[in-house]
Formats: C-alpha cells, structure tokens, sequence
C-alpha cells in the first residue's frame, strides 16, 4: 500500500506520550514489507523516519528537510510543478491513507497550517488518519468527513524566524514595486526580499500566494492588508500561527495555484527569485549542478499566471551577486524551472531588464545588458 504523510510546519513528529510518529509509521513499514511512502514540503527533518523501512519513498518537493530523506538509495523525487501534484496524487501516485496532523473544532476537524494536496485527497475518497493537536486552524474549506483519530499530538507546529533582509533586499524591493499598480494582487516568496517588500508597501494589497509569513501581519497593522489573503501553508513564527488561527486562509493547492483563477481579476504580481537565469531568461530555483536547493514548487505556477494576468508582471528580483557568484550564467546546470517565456521583468538592485515584447535576439541583450 501506500502512504502519504501531511507535510509542511505541521509534519507529524511527536504524539502526546513521547512516541515520534515517523519511527512507529517505519517499524510498522519494515514488518509489513511492500509499502511506499510519499512526503511533501518539509521545512525540517522528519525525526525517527527510517526511509529505508519502506519498498519507495516518494517525495514531492526536494530541499529543506527532505534532504536526509534522499540520501537513501530506495527515495527519489518527482520533478513536478505544485498546481500538477494534487492530479499526481489522484492517480499515478494515489495513496491508499493519508496520515496527518488536524485541529478539532466543535467536534469537527480541520486541517491545520497548511492545506496543500492534502484536500485533493480527501475529496478523492482517501481514508484520513488523524493525530489531533492544539491550535492553530486557518483552514478555508469544509470540515473533513469521516477521520479516524488515532492519537494527540505532543508538540507544536515548528516555528521558523525569518532572516531581516539585507540591503541589497531592501534594493531589490525598492525596484519591484515601482512596477506595483493600485488594487494589485501580489505573491511573494518566503525569504528575505518576501520580508523587505510587505514592508516597503505603502498602498493596500491583496495577498494571493503559496507560502504565507510573518510579514502580512505588519501589512495588516499598517492598514494596507486589502483582504483575507489566500495560501495553502503557514511559515513563520508562533505570533504568525495566533494571528491565522481561526480566519479563514488556508485552500487546497487547486485554488491557490489554479492558472485561470490567478490570471483573471486583479492583476497579479508575482515576485519570485532565480538562482540560476540564462541569456534567454530561463530560470533554475532547485540549485547548482548536483547540489540540491529545493524544488520547482509553485515557482512556474505563478510566473504563468502573472504572465497572462491583464495588467499583472511576472517579476524575477535576484542580487547581482551571490556570495561572489552571479546567477548569470551562459547555460542552467540543471533542468529549466520556469520557461523564458513566463518571465516579463528580471530586477536586479543595479537596474532591471522588461523583456516583454521582445524577441530571442533582444532578450539575450537586455539581459546581458543587466548583468554587466
């Protein structure tokens, strides 16, 4: 059979009497024989998973806490694009249960920090497995029918600081929204130039992204938080977790990454990163060569939608330089994440290159013309 584990913040580690999830999921697997796991995004380490208890691991998103994970010769992961995984999931990779952290309210239960392909799932008929904590619960969508719950947790959904953005954030930020229109939608991502732009806003926005974090919190205080904003994970600190608890945020990965919902309405900006980019403004986000960063995630999701949006920029905001490094390179040392053509603006802190309506021959001079 197969197994899918609830990922994000809210992955499975502890129940209430000490027990560690994962490695009673992995005796069971190594005296059962025959069963495949499948696992998400995982911000850490899973503790007491034995990968090699299971006939497969199948993981979904690299990096982060998956690393570990695939060092072992029986896991691999799927290079897919998130809005691409809930059908993944409904088929080739279809579990038989799905086991996974959950909020009771009113005798109901909810998924908790996160959403992402879990729902998909649930509407598909797969058996929930429950292990219920304490808040916080910012799911959107219905309560779950027919959960099984087979335990408490014992911890708490795992707290990540965001790092203050730097200067040449702050930069990079700067130059981004100088191409923000009134009534915009905006994605962002959740490192430091996600931070430095909900800070550097001066105009109400609507959030319409993947991952949501502390710095919406700041928006809001600010009387700039034009609506409820829409995600399918929660990353950030206990305070961002209190503040979610209870509005309704949190959608299944075919809202929050559905190509015509993004597209249509207000225009959406989306402000995504590279670590590699090509002359021709193909862009690589899994990492260097063989060193694994992360995965291609919702990265071409939204560059598309943004793309398409009437109004709306599909914007790649990247240093110059990265630890001496440009991401300027001749040719991706991996596989293209987001295709040239879903790309409009490429924003460095020096300058920025609008590659739209431009052609093969004019995109390669604008964008050596950026890196110069």
């Amino acid at each position: 059979m197969t197994v899918a584990l609830g990922d994000g913040v809210g992955a499975l580690r502890s129940a209430d009497d000490g027990t560690s999830v994962c490695a009673a999921i992995s005796a069971l697997a190594a005296e059962l024989g025959d069963i495949r796991l499948i696992v998400g995004w995982l911000t850490a380490p899973l503790d007491g998973l034995t990968p090699e208890a299971f006939n497969e691991v199948v993981a979904l998103m690299p990096g982060w806490g998956v690393r570990d994970i695939l060092t072992a010769s029986n896991a691999r992961f799927v290079p897919v694009r998130l809005s691409a995984i809930p059908a993944l999931l409904r088929d080739t990779l279809r579990p038989d249960v799905l086991v996974t952290r959950l909020v009771e309210d009113h005798g109901q239960y909810f998924f908790a920090t996160e959403v992402s392909w879990q729902r998909e799932l649930v509407e598909a008929g797969v058996p929930v497995l429950g292990i219920v904590g304490d808040g916080p619960g910012a799911d959107a969508g219905p309560p779950l029918p027919g959960v099984q719950v087979i335990g408490r947790c014992g911890d708490a959904p795992l707290a990540t600081a965001a790092r203050a953005a730097e200067p040449v954030h702050e930069a990079l930020a700067a130059a981004v929204l100088e191409f923000v229109p009134q009534d915009a939608r905006l994605q962002y991502g959740p490192g430091q130039l996600g931070t430095a732009l909900l800070d550097r806003i001066r105009q109400p926005v609507a959030v319409d992204t993947g991952l949501l974090t502390d710095a919406v919190i700041g928006l809001e205080r600010r009387g700039l938080l034009a609506e409820t904003p829409s995600a399918t994970y929660l990353l950030g600190t206990e305070e961002l977790y209190a503040w979610a608890d209870g509005r309704p945020i949190l959608r299944g990965i075919d809202y929050t990454h559905n190509l015509t919902r993004l597209s249509r309405g207000a225009p959406l900006i989306a402000v995504n990163t590279a670590i590699e980019i090509d002359p021709f403004g193909q862009v690589n986000v899994e990492g260097v060569g063989d060193k694994i960063v992360g995965g291609i995630g919702g990265h071409p999701d939204y560059c598309a939608a943004a793309a398409m949006s009437r109004g709306g920029l599909s914007i790649i905001a990247v240093p110059s330089s990265v630890n001496g490094r440009s991401p300027y390179v001749e040719r991706l040392s991996r596989p293209a994440s987001t295709p040239a053509h879903d790309v409009d603006l490429i924003v460095t802190e020096k300058g920025h290159a609008d590659l739209r309506g431009a052609d093969w021959d004019q995109r390669r001079r604008l964008i050596a013309a950026l890196f110069e």
